[in-house]
């Protein structure tokens, strides 16, 4: 299964990720690795960035609109050194994963807020393309954690995390952990129009056992490897990177509305898609 499992992984990568962002990431990690650097003070530094890329876009003037563009893409490479930092130093945990994502969404939010500052016009716009951002951040996770665990290991992602962190919670309280919990609940109400709170969630076996042989993984590989195609492109990297893009290039301004609607097309589309397939399936 490694052959297919390699594809459902490389499905799911964003290309602009995969091509731009990733290798650069990796460039830095090899400098970094052999230094004191943590991985969380690069997270804690990627914050700081998208807030710097915030406040030059709220300027909305054609150099500081190129330093926000600028420090954009710098705050979504250090999103991928972060995590491979800790792989190589092998200080990797769930912990900093959580604390990755939760840092890296209030980053972009700066930038949003940056824009609507520098550009009160296209308020509404910039407020559709965030939720916009949101919804593809929140389904591209979706997907990578469900559908790639299927594929990988024979079983949903999905419900099993949903259990840990219930089991993680009962343990020891934490608001990051309650946090990222709803934040799954929200993902099943989007996908599955199901919802469970906290209190109503019931503690589990962690069986590790695979629902699905590996023939059965195969054959369910081959039915979705499209829908895996199209989801690699709604992904949340590819939306920042190219207002990053528009902000360098100086069509920033004029590419805010014809963004949105193809942002909007393209993401309803693969909806359509996936819910095609998983009926299919």
């Amino acid at each position: 299964m490694s052959e297919t499992s390699g594809h459902a992984l490389g499905g799911l990568m964003e290309p602009v990720n995969r091509y731009i962002q990733d290798p650069i990431a990796k460039q830095i990690v090899g400098f970094l690795k052999n230094t004191p650097v943590t991985p969380n003070q690069v997270t804690y530094f990627s914050v700081l960035t998208g807030f710097a890329s915030g406040y030059a876009f709220s300027f909305a003037s054609s150099i500081s609109l190129v330093l926000g563009g600028i420090l954009l893409e710098m705050t979504l490479v250090l999103d991928c050194v972060d995590g491979q930092l800790a792989r190589a130093k092998g200080m990797a945990s769930e912990w900093g994963r959580l604390i990755d994502g939760i840092a890296g969404y209030f980053a972009y939010l700066a930038v949003v807020v940056g824009l609507i500052n520098g550009f009160p016009e296209y308020e509404s716009v910039l407020k559709i393309i965030a939720g916009l951002i949101i919804l593809r951040a929140i389904s591209y996770d979706y997907c990578k954690q469900s559908l790639g665990t299927l594929l990988l290991q024979g079983y949903d992602g999905m419900e099993r995390e949903i259990q840990s962190t219930r089991q993680k919670i009962q343990a020891k309280m934490s608001w990051v952990l309650v946090l990222y919990f709803y934040y799954m609940q929200a993902q099943q109400l989007f996908f599955r129009g199901e919802w469970s709170f906290l209190r109503q969630t019931e503690l589990g076996d962690q069986d590790m056992q695979a629902d699905l042989t590996l023939e059965q993984r195969k054959a369910y590989y081959e039915k979705i490897k499209i829908l895996l195609l199209l989801w690699r492109w709604n992904g949340l990297d590819l939306p920042l990177f190219l207002l990053s893009l528009f902000a360098v290039l100086g069509i920033l301004s004029t590419s805010l509305i014809p963004f949105a609607c193809v942002m909007a097309v393209q993401y309803l589309l693969t909806l359509m898609a996936h819910h095609y397939f998983v009926r299919r399936i």
